[in-house]
């Protein structure tokens, strides 16, 4: 698979750095250009040249190739011999899509005056020599994605690094042009062929609804258990930890509210408690009641005169 990876300054003041690679072979590594011109974003209701409305800078992010077609003679002289259209997949490119940049024109052009690489009306510019390297190998059907990322310096430690140079770009102010001339009429054109209507398809988006429906049906059921949970805590939270073989506190005979478990073995060690003492209390009173009627057995024995009892005197 064929990427084409861009670096620019952030600031989007100078050109870039575009390389190729084919696998993980390097191709070839040229100028690229991913600034749209202020004259024009002013004519257009764009004077920041925002990346995220038409007529500004080229979003960063991820693309997917669309196709590639040879530009008409029309067009050659603004864009050179062949356009690239590109579909937003990730990053900034695909929250633009979102203000009306659902594609991303590529293509390389003639210089400027002091012999550098004009800026374009929202496009992605690229010298001639890297669009032919291109086009020659998406001859063979290969794909190609393309990454347009800010440009950074090397870390501290990543010694072995050198900055990435940058060249200036040209000082030639690109005519505003006319419909069908200009960019985003030309980006339409290309859009409402039905050759690029097959192929477009949209595996970024239709996974961002998986996931999104995935995480809707994720929140309900969080939600359910949630809810789910209050209510054992009100009321069912027994079931399975107290209610033993009753099914859940509920089946409990005589309970009042607010009354747990823990309050009806409480109450039930209470009276087993209670009946004890009663018990005892009561074997103690027949106890002293056998003792008293043994004595006055005794009494009356003696005084009956039985044959058994002697008297002994001192």
């Amino acid at each position: 698979m064929l990427t084409l990876n861009v670096q620019v300054p952030a600031a989007r003041d100078r050109a870039g750095v575009a390389t190729l690679h084919d696998g993980r072979a390097t191709i070839m590594t040229g100028p690229a250009v991913a600034s749209a011109a202020p004259a024009i974003g002013a004519k257009r209701a764009n004077p920041a040249c925002d990346p995220l409305r038409a007529w500004g800078h080229p979003p960063f992010g991820g693309y997917r190739l669309l196709h590639h077609v040879q530009a008409r003679p029309d067009l050659a002289g603004e864009y050179g011999a062949h356009l690239l259209l590109f579909e937003p997949q990730s990053g900034q490119a695909l929250d633009a899509e979102s203000f009306g940049r659902l594609a991303l024109l590529a293509y390389g052009g003639p210089a400027g005056r002091d012999g550098r690489l004009r800026r374009t009306q929202g496009g992605l510019r690229l010298a001639d020599r890297m669009i032919t390297a291109i086009v020659a190998r998406l001859q063979s059907g290969a794909d190609l994605a393309l990454a347009i990322a800010a440009l950074t310096a090397p870390a501290w430690w990543q010694f072995w690094k050198r900055p990435i140079e940058t060249m200036p770009l040209s000082g030639t102010v690109p005519d505003v042009l006319a419909p069908p001339v200009d960019e985003m009429s030309v980006i339409e054109e290309l859009l409402m062929n039905p050759a690029f209507a097959r192929r477009r398809r949209e595996p970024g988006r239709d996974e961002r609804r998986d996931w999104d429906d995935r995480d809707d049906r994720r929140e309900r059921s969080r939600s359910s258990d949630s809810d789910s949970g209050r209510d054992g805590f009100q009321g069912r939270g027994g079931e399975s930890a107290g209610g033993g073989a009753s099914g859940g506190w509920e089946s409990a005979p005589g309970r009042g509210p607010g009354v747990d478990q823990a309050g009806r073995i409480v109450a039930g060690a209470a009276a087993v408690a209670g009946l004890a003492a009663l018990a005892n209390e009561a074997a103690g009173a027949g106890s002293r009641d056998d003792r008293a009627g043994g004595d006055a057995g005794g009494g009356s024995a003696a005084d009956g005169g039985s044959s058994t009892t002697t008297s002994t005197a001192y």
